[in-house]
């Protein structure tokens, strides 16, 4: 234990602390006027009590996690792509999957709903990460190589369009082709996947008329300002409200029954609004942070299978947070992806807190490795300075 606490890398420590208690604050702040006029809740702090909860929750996890030799996660991978699986086709099986805003993505536990989606971001890095470290002399293949984790993740993708939640789906995606493009792949071949990957993303958002008026409502959402282009345009009021300063804490007033999950999918226009461009910078400047601490942690990782993990958790959690971002901006369609460490959502939170405990497991690993090396060097320096004293 004290060579885990001395080998910890505190500013990755410090930066997921700050988003995560900022996070609770806006959760409050966001969620308070909607909580207290709700007849089946009345508590204005319901949301923040319950983000509480899963807040210290997902502190164990982390911690836990962060302990947890990622090699020995590795060799459970199969185990956990399996179970995830499962999961997921048990939430499309006509009444097991509980449908909220006309998307069937939970499942029932009693005391919580679990979302396997986010289950799916985990098992899906992790088992891309361990399946091309296991195949890195076959890479050269795509028969061999690529195509068996390809397939997999096709099958994952499709489960979790279903539901629908294209944008689960695409930050999976990312987060993959990052894994392979590190992993050492052909540039032939990742150039045909990009292409196939561009050619299926736009035949998927042209199939299906909710997401071909997503994509319209998002080019010009004043074209049906009352109904599909509604959420954008006072997600963009929200955000122009809020200039430099913003309106201050818990004044914000797209939140009172204007901007629908603002304390979920939108609480970044909340954040705009509220506490203006400061607001907004501190966040994109921690979520930039926490991006430059995992590449740097993969880059000292000990061996491939933890820089691949690294940076797959690393772009996993960016890439969420940029289709977030740029959902409630205007600049990408509308997906119904939460912002992490940030939105309210108890399965989010404590996927994100385990994915965060692993980068810090492979920080940890990376630090003591580092540490024996600079003994090293500095034993075999005495060395040669004693023997050029004798």
């Amino acid at each position: 234990m004290k060579k885990h606490l001395k080998n910890m890398d505190y500013p990755l420590l410090v930066i997921i602390l700050l988003l995560s208690l900022f996070g609770l604050v806006m959760v409050y702040s966001a969620s308070f006027v909607h909580a207290g006029l709700d007849p089946n809740v009345n508590d204005p702090a319901f949301y923040f009590k319950r983000q509480r909860l899963w807040l210290i929750l997902g502190l164990f996890v982390f911690f836990f996690m962060s302990m947890f030799s990622y090699r020995r996660l590795g060799q459970l991978t199969p185990l956990l792509f399996l179970i995830t699986f499962l999961l997921l086709l048990a939430v499309i099986i006509p009444g097991l999957g509980v449908t909220r805003n006309g998307a069937t993505r939970w499942l029932d536990l009693g005391f919580f709903l679990l979302q396997p989606s986010e289950l799916a971001k985990i098992s899906m890095v992790l088992y891309f990460a361990y399946a091309l470290t296991k195949k890195e002399d076959r890479l050269d293949s795509f028969n061999k190589g690529l195509l068996p984790p390809l397939l997999l993740l096709l099958g994952v993708f499709t489960l979790i369009v279903l539901q629908p939640d294209f944008g689960t789906a695409a930050s999976i995606m990312i987060a993959c082709g990052i894994i392979l493009l590190f992993a050492g792949a052909k540039f032939i071949h990742l150039l045909g996947l990009g292409s196939v990957a561009i050619v299926g993303a736009l035949l998927l958002i042209l199939g299906a008329d909710y997401r071909r008026e997503r994509l319209t409502s998002f080019m010009d959402p004043f074209a049906d300002p009352s109904g599909d282009g509604y959420q954008l345009i006072h997600s963009l009021i929200a955000i122009a409200s809020g200039k430099i300063n913003g309106v201050g804490l818990a004044n914000s007033v797209q939140k009172s029954g204007f901007l629908p999950e603002a304390h979920t999918d939108f609480i970044m226009s909340i954040i705009a609004e509220e506490l203006g461009l400061i607001g907004v910078l501190f966040v994109i400047i921690s979520f930039m942070v926490l991006m430059f601490k995992g590449v740097l942690i993969a880059k000292r990782a000990p061996d491939q299978f933890g820089r691949l993990l690294a940076l797959g958790i690393t772009f996993q959690i960016i890439s969420q947070a940029i289709i977030n971002m740029g959902a409630i901006s205007g600049l990408l369609p509308i997906t119904g992806i939460t912002l992490p460490l940030i939105s309210y959502g108890g399965s989010s939170l404590l996927i994100t807190f385990a994915f965060l405990g692993i980068l810090m497991n492979i920080a940890i690993k990376g630090n003591i490795v580092r540490g024996y090396n600079r003994e090293e060097e500095v034993d075999n320096s005495k060395e040669k300075q004693f023997k050029a004293a004798r």
